[in-house]
């Protein structure tokens, strides 16, 4: 019997659609020391309680917010620059798409109906450069088995 779990994230991949910029998606690498992605905590249900006790709650739809963390040196940076770019010249937004497939638990983690953010286009000039973070919202969100 296997006793040991692979929980490795080094063999993530994490592939970027923007259908108007890049349509054929962007594989994201190069990422910080020790964050490559991070989804946030996910609300469920709206709660309350009445004065007489009764818990009452009803489901609720929730933003997926995904950042996503490249060194500054990272190949991708320049891409996401880029989608940083074209939305302050746009005065709008560019619908985007994440996929990340984590081979070691294998899952595919699908986001859709996305928009940047929020991105911090210039790493932070520390003794060396700080890793940019990139934040996405996204609609939708699907968790297959490979």
């Amino acid at each position: 019997m296997n006793r040991v779990g692979d929980i490795t994230s080094a063999n993530a991949t994490l592939v970027l659609t923007v259908d108007q910029l890049f349509p054929a998606g962007i594989r994201l690498e190069q990422f910080a020391t020790d964050q490559s992605f991070s989804q946030d905590e996910l609300t469920i249900a709206e709660d309350r309680m009445g004065v007489d006790g009764y818990l009452v709650a009803g489901w609720v739809p929730s933003i997926k917010s995904v950042t996503i963390m490249l060194e500054a040196s990272s190949p991708s940076y320049e891409a996401l620059a880029q989608l940083y770019r074209a939305c302050e010249q746009k005065r709008g937004f560019y619908q985007c798409g994440l996929v990340a497939a984590i081979p070691s638990i294998g899952k595919t983690i699908i986001w859709s109906a996305g928009v940047l953010k929020s991105g911090t286009p210039v790493p932070a000039g520390k003794k060396v450069l700080d890793p940019t973070s990139w934040k996405f919202d996204f609609a939708d969100m699907s968790v297959s088995n490979n």
